[in-house]
């Protein structure tokens, strides 16, 4: 189970932030708030970490009908009080009360509507976030010896579905009529098919067994297929809805080499494959002509430049932060304290990389200022 620790270790050290953020917000509130703002404070806090721990371990032995619709409302609620919540203690905080004035009550009504006016705000980012507001992205990129054959080739990308209590059959069925509809020569997929277990992909089957492109269908595994050893009935399911999975492995396309690399693997990038198995990708990537490498961790982009200085890397994984924050022509995300790739467009010389924000959530259902992505590259043919 490759890196599973790692989700957990994450996921604890969130909940641990969690706690410390409403340990700080309720004891602001129980010594400067009314008194039944410290019984609000506590029971909001209680049930937000309630939630939270229900999400981490018993999400999936929920097995509800509408279990989609159950979270969503589980969520919305524990933002509206969170928010509502931390917004009066920033508040308490800031601007300590003084009982004695007289527009002390004022002031405080005042206060308390843009507490709650927080908190509905982000209750109703939740509970109007929908997979189905999809982003088609449309990019050329110049490839300096892309063979006149492959002039305008398409490729069509779908990446992190996270198959899951965020996101229906029939979310994914809109996707792949969007992409149908773009008639890509190649699609590519680049991991996270699931969130946690391998059988959260069987709803999926029919929709992804209707994506179809001359030159076929291609995956390779993420982080998250990994999980609870998920990978071999994983890779079944796709095999079996004709994508074509590529482990460690390289398929030539008119003259273009397409190579993937599952996320178990990557690691052969960066020791430049000592070991003996390894080798053979290794050195058909360094000598490709015009390889197109499909990874689904963007950090690795590095080492592949060195390994080839024009290649091509298509990846995922960082959703494009999922919750990004704007300050003016400046964008925010937690993936940038784990790296700068985070999503668009990536040089190292003359090697590029195309980071796609993906369709699916992971943790809470929410993206703001990253939307759901199908990116669609057209590949031309650099002329001096």
């Amino acid at each position: 189970m490759p890196e599973a620790q790692h989700y957990f270790i994450i996921a604890l050290a969130a909940t641990i932030l969690l706690c410390g953020l409403l340990g700080w917000a309720v004891f602001i509130l129980w010594t400067k708030g009314m008194r039944w703002e410290r019984y609000g404070a506590a029971g909001v806090s209680i049930a937000g970490i309630a939630i939270v721990c229900l999400w981490l371990l018993f999400y999936k032995q929920l097995q509800l009908e509408g279990a989609r619709q159950f979270w969503i409302i589980l969520w919305s609620c524990s933002a509206a009080g969170l928010g509502w919540l931390g917004m009066r203690a920033l508040s308490l905080q800031l601007f300590p009360p003084n009982r004695t004035s007289a527009d002390a009550g004022r002031r405080a009504f005042i206060e308390q509507g843009v507490a709650a006016a927080a908190g509905v705000v982000l209750a109703g980012q939740v509970a109007a976030y929908d997979p189905a507001d999809v982003v088609v992205e449309h990019h050329q990129v110049e490839m300096p010896h892309l063979p006149r054959t492959a002039d305008g080739i398409t490729i069509a990308v779908l990446s992190d579905i996270h198959a899951g209590p965020f996101i229906e059959p029939r979310h994914v069925e809109y996707y792949v009529q969007l992409i149908r509809r773009r008639r890509p020569d190649v699609i590519l997929l680049p991991g996270d098919f699931i969130t946690s277990h391998a059988e959260e992909f069987v709803p999926f089957y029919k929709a992804i067994r209707q994506l179809q492109a001359p030159y076929g269908v291609l995956a390779v595994l993420g982080n998250h297929d990994y999980f609870n050893s998920s990978a071999p009935l994983l890779r079944q399911m796709l095999e079996s809805s004709g994508v074509q999975v590529l482990e460690h492995a390289m398929i030539e396309i008119e003259g273009v080499q397409f190579i993937g690399i599952s996320d178990y693997y990557r690691h052969i990038v960066h020791d430049r494959g000592k070991h003996q198995s390894h080798q053979s990708l290794l050195h058909q990537l360094s000598c490709a002509k015009c390889p197109v490498v499909m990874v689904h961790r963007p950090f690795v982009f590095d080492a592949l430049a060195e390994l080839h200085r024009q290649v091509l890397v298509i990846a995922g994984h960082t959703h494009g932060g999922q919750i990004v924050a704007s300050v003016g022509s400046s964008r925010w995300a937690i993936t940038q304290l784990f790296s700068r790739y985070t999503s668009g467009w990536y040089a190292s010389g003359s090697a590029r990389m195309y980071v796609t924000r993906g369709v699916g959530t992971i943790g809470v259902p929410l993206r703001i200022g990253a939307p759901p992505e199908i990116t669609v590259i057209t590949l031309r043919r650099a002329y001096a």
